[in-house]
């Protein structure tokens, strides 16, 4: 606890008491800080919150950045990726992971300045990056237009032979949300995939599942799995829930950091999200950028689709028909097909 107080205390230039005690001001530190990350500002400090606390302690310049098996990972990287992006560097989205594009870009920028080309951001590529900072260039151009591109290349094959990774979300290990009586998470989002895929196939697309029935990867095993089938777009479908049960509404996810938004997965997003609230599935909570785990690490398209809430007994009794998940999955079909047709719009 007091690790994680002198965290956000230094992250915030604030007053923050680091006394191990988790109260009211820490509380609404976490909220605060999990609302600058991108994500979901619970007051929890879980997996995703951590992670994030860690990575926000890195600064350019504080480390030498290379390219390695287990990607590095950090606040400095975001800075690295933003800084050649605005030189004309495609060093990807900003997402903080030092990955092959980000190596690619810092080997490009050394070659073009005459440092030696070891695809490492020590303390001469730095000081250089900073030399040539120009504030009036717009970050991500080049992140931009791949993503553009890649978009025009699904339009122009349309659904027919996409392969589209469907994302139940949790596993019987861990079942998610659980309704009042009993109803899990994991068991609605795995009939409403299964019927999601077969519709997507039917329509002539190579659909797959990120999960069987009995299974429960981790959301980093399910984003290095949707990049290893080279899937052009995933839609993960999850739940809703809520202390008061009035609480209701249907809210569509993708992902974006502070300087740098997927314009592909917000389109993705605002598509499903239509075609949910079209057939009932509200009222409308919007699409909303983050940053949570398959939402960074994937290099697709990816949304994930809250369409209800468990804990509201309207939404429990649609969420757990058949019929309704039918009618559901008919619909998140449609609204698929139509965001590939349309993308390079």
């Amino acid at each position: 606890m007091r690790d994680v107080q002198a965290r956000l205390a230094r992250l915030a230039a604030s007053g923050l008491d680091v006394d191990g005690i988790f109260g009211i001001q820490t509380l609404e530190a976490v909220r605060r800080f999990q609302r600058e990350r991108g994500l979901a500002a619970d007051g929890v400090v879980g997996p995703e919150t951590w992670r994030s606390l860690v990575e926000a302690g890195y600064t350019l310049g504080d480390r030498l950045l290379w390219h390695s098996a287990r990607m590095m990972r950090g606040d400095d990287v975001v800075e690295l990726q933003h800084r050649l992006n605005q030189l004309g560097f495609d060093a990807g989205g900003e997402d903080g992971i030092f990955g092959r594009l980000a190596s690619s870009a810092v080997e490009e920028f050394q070659r073009n300045v005459g440092l030696d080309v070891d695809g490492v951001a020590g303390p001469l590529t730095v000081s250089a990056l900073r030399r040539l900072h120009r504030q009036h260039h717009t970050g991500g151009v080049a992140a931009r237009v791949r993503e553009r591109e890649s978009m025009r290349r699904l339009a122009a094959r349309g659904l027919v032979g996409a392969r589209i990774l469907v994302d139940p979300a949790h596993g019987p290990d861990d079942p998610g949300n659980v309704s009042p009586s009993g109803v899990a998470e994991h068991a609605v989002v795995w009939g409403l995939a299964t019927r999601l895929v077969a519709r997507l196939a039917a329509r002539g697309a190579h659909a797959l599942l990120s999960r069987g029935p009995a299974s429960t990867p981790s959301n980093h095993g399910r984003a290095v799995f949707a990049n290893e089938q080279g899937v052009d777009a995933c839609l993960s479908l999850a739940l809703s829930a809520h202390a008061t049960p009035a609480a209701t509404g249907a809210s569509a996810y993708y992902f974006g950091a502070p300087r740098f938004t997927s314009e592909a997965g917000m389109r993705f997003a605002e598509a499903v999200q239509e075609a949910a609230v079209k057939v009932g599935w509200g009222p409308d909570g919007r699409v909303h950028p983050r940053t949570w785990t398959l939402l960074r690490e994937t290099r697709m398209p990816v949304v994930v689709l809250e369409p209800g809430y468990l804990t509201a007994p309207d939404d429990e009794a649609r969420l757990a028909d058949p019929t309704c998940q039918d009618e559901l999955a008919a619909t998140l079909s449609d609204a698929v097909a139509g965001f590939f047709d349309s993308a390079a719009g």
